[in-house]
């Protein structure tokens, strides 16, 4: 039985700061070298206490198309093209693990709760960005060469580069900052110092100063048609780490315990008396109540899925049933 732990906020308080990772390990994918675009549900996929937006669109025209985040468990990393879109170059998610995550387009990573930080996560390539920039291929060219993929001198001199602007905010957007990560780089003097990147690396995204509540990503490539990245822009990513700044009072700490979870017919509280809010995973109210000591909150006529927990003066929380 798992509890979720809540710190009861207070004048004089102090605060500590808990961190968790989130390493894509939990999230059930449908079989071995498979992945979730979004096609099923889509929306935002709420994993721990990260949200990962996704974007599917049904389009009976031209096909239907996603952008923002996806699963995989993936492992092709030497077919070339679109159609092996969702496999990360390494093979693998970091470490060697089976799960991670696939980010193409548009799409913000953002903290659950005005009280989450996102601290850090990995990144590398997929397998569909680096042999495109390999090898080339009929829209995107080879990067180091002088010649676009039509055969033109495009004007780098091989200086070529596939980059990812990062763009990082507080919960109310009031602050903000950037970095840039090189997914690859031709503009080295020493031409072997020239690299697409085929490993997992950290960005680190807690020496902005300020709380990480809200990331977003822009592509920048020096292949491109007009305002048009030839470069396939797609990353993967894999364990967000995420912190929890809790209050404790210095004079009374009590703590709130939520369980279990996941829970079933009731959801049983400690230390606390008072009003109650559930959501569901779209943010709407599904219960709200009074709870007094001793007393649980009734859930038997809640459907299986995610909810977030609100209790008053205390920060929300994700439940399962």
């Amino acid at each position: 039985m798992k509890k979720i732990t809540f710190i009861m906020f207070a004048l004089g308080a102090t605060f500590t700061h808990a961190q968790d990772t989130f390493d894509f390990e939990s999230y059930t994918l449908p079989a071995t070298e498979s992945f979730d675009n979004g096609q099923a549900a889509g929306g935002s996929f709420i994993l721990d206490q990260i949200v990962l937006q996704n974007y599917y669109t049904v389009d009976t025209v031209w096909g239907d198309y996603w952008a923002g985040f996806s699963i995989s468990n993936v492992t092709d990393n030497t077919t070339p093209g679109w159609g092996n879109q969702y496999s990360s170059y390494t093979g693998s998610g970091a470490d060697g693990s089976d799960n991670y995550g696939i980010y193409y387009g548009y799409g913000s990573m953002d903290a659950l709760t005005n009280n989450t930080s996102i601290d850090s996560f990995k990144i590398t390539n997929t397998t569909f960005a680096a042999l495109s920039m390999r090898d080339g291929d009929e829209i995107g060219k080879q990067f180091g060469s002088i010649y676009n993929a039509q055969g033109s001198i495009d004007g780098t001199n091989g200086e070529d580069y596939f980059r990812v602007w990062i763009y990082a905010s507080d919960a109310t957007s009031s602050l903000t900052d950037s970095l840039v990560f090189y997914l690859a780089d031709y503009r080295f003097q020493d031409s072997t110092q020239d690299y697409i990147l085929d490993a997992w690396e950290t960005i680190d995204l807690t020496g902005f100063g300020f709380q990480v509540a809200h990331v977003n990503f822009k592509f920048e490539s020096s292949d491109k048609s007009g305002a048009y990245l030839n470069t396939p822009t797609y990353f993967a990513i894999d364990d967000i780490s995420w912190g929890e700044y809790l209050a404790v009072d210095e004079h009374s700490s009590k703590t709130v315990t939520a369980y279990p979870n996941p829970f079933s017919d009731k959801l049983n509280l400690t230390n606390y008396e008072g009003s109650y809010e559930l959501y569901d995973a779209m943010g709407r109210i599904v219960h709200t109540g009074v709870v007094n000591p001793g007393e649980s909150i009734p859930t038997e006529h809640l459907d299986r899925g995610t909810y977030r927990l609100r209790l008053n003066n205390q920060s929300d929380r994700l439940l399962v049933k």
